[in-house]
C-alpha cells in the first residue's frame, strides 16, 4: 500500500504466531434479579425468548429483605479462550 522512498528501509516487524493455542476455561457467571414477583416472572420469560436461558433455569424466587422484593438467580458457565 504505502512504500517508503527511502533506500534500505525495512518492513515493519510482526511477531510470530503462538504455536500453541492457550486452552479454553471454563468460567461461571451469575446473575441475579431483584423485583416483584409479576416483573421477575415477566423477565425470565423474555430473556427465554432472547434465547437467553430456560425459563425453568432461574432459581425459585428468594425474598430480598425488602418489601415487595424478590430475587432469582441464574449461574451460566462460559469458555474462555
Amino acid at each position: 500500500m504505502f512504500q517508503s522512498t527511502e533506500t534500505g528501509a525495512q518492513p515493519p516487524t510482526v511477531p510470530p504466531a503462538q504455536s500453541s493455542k492457550a486452552k479454553p476455561k471454563r468460567e461461571k457467571v451469575t446473575n441475579v434479579l431483584y423485583g416483584s414477583l409479576e416483573a421477575l416472572d415477566r423477565m425470565t420469560k423474555h430473556l427465554h425468548t432472547l434465547h437467553y436461558a430456560e425459563h425453568d433455569d432461574w432459581s425459585d424466587p428468594i425474598p430480598s429483605g425488602k418489601d415487595c422484593q424478590w430475587m432469582v438467580v441464574l449461574i451460566k458457565h462460559l469458555m474462555i479462550e
